[in-house]
């Protein structure tokens, strides 16, 4: 099945959007030198191997929870697989490393995932005491998330000026 962006439905615990950075060839890499089946990570995920071969292959990703447990069973953190420079995170990249759906990390805020979504698009003031949750829920320091949110306004400002000057 198709969805309207595009993207594929390959079964349970496939992402309908691709997580930034997912590293396919790195799953793979690292699932081969840990001597770890195809098998043994879609036990470990709860998943289909078809669906672990399709995150192998890049014609899908996992979600940031099936990610987050993958790299678990394979001893590694999230940012092992999903290679992001430190000066390049967003929000979302945090949120990612955390293991968390935008979703789940809502619910923890006990905010709504629209106004996590504004957050992490630089769209929603920012504040210490937002920062602080975030960094305790995303297991990130403090001045990280604030540099994450700082950039995605900086982002999302430019990507409005390139628009108006077209």
């Amino acid at each position: 099945m198709t969805h309207g962006d595009g993207s594929r439905e390959l079964g349970v615990g496939v992402s309908r959007s691709a997580v930034r950075g997912f590293s396919a060839a790195r799953l793979r890499r690292y699932r081969q030198a840990r001597k770890a089946t195809i098998e043994d990570l879609a036990d470990a995920a709860g998943v289909s191997a078809q669906t672990v071969s399709a995150w192998e292959t890049g014609r899908a990703a996992p979600t940031p929870e099936l990610l987050a447990k993958v790299a678990a069973e394979l001893r590694l953190t999230v940012a092992d697989l999903v290679p992001i420079p430190s000066d390049q995170l967003g929000l979302s990249d945090l949120r990612v490393q955390a293991g968390m759906t935008q979703g789940r990390a809502a619910e923890a805020l006990g905010i709504s995932a629209t106004l996590l979504g504004r957050i992490e698009k630089g769209r929603k003031e920012f504040d210490d005491a937002r920062a602080q949750q975030l960094a305790e829920l995303y297991g990130a320091a403090k001045a990280l998330v604030s540099e994450a949110w700082q950039r995605d306004r900086d982002n999302r400002q430019a990507r409005a000026t390139r628009f108006r000057d077209s």
